[in-house]
């Protein structure tokens, strides 16, 4: 099975979803003002699947 990859894209797609989670802990915070475990734990999974996807968006939308 062939899943698609660009590193540099994926580098880009990385740190705009590392800024998404920020927000996210950070939301999260003022929400209920505290963090779990859970909340941990899922950021971490969360955080690499989402810059994949970001990833496939960026080379989806490449006009090279």
């Amino acid at each position: 099975m062939f899943f698609p990859f660009n590193k540099s894209k994926f580098e880009k797609a990385f740190w705009v979803a590392f800024l998404l989670a920020i927000l996210g802990w950070v939301l999260i915070y003022i929400l209920w003002g505290e963090f779990t475990p859970s909340d941990i734990i899922g950021m971490l999974v969360a955080t690499p699947l989402m810059a994949y996807m970001i990833h496939v968006l960026f080379m989806f939308n490449d006009k090279e």
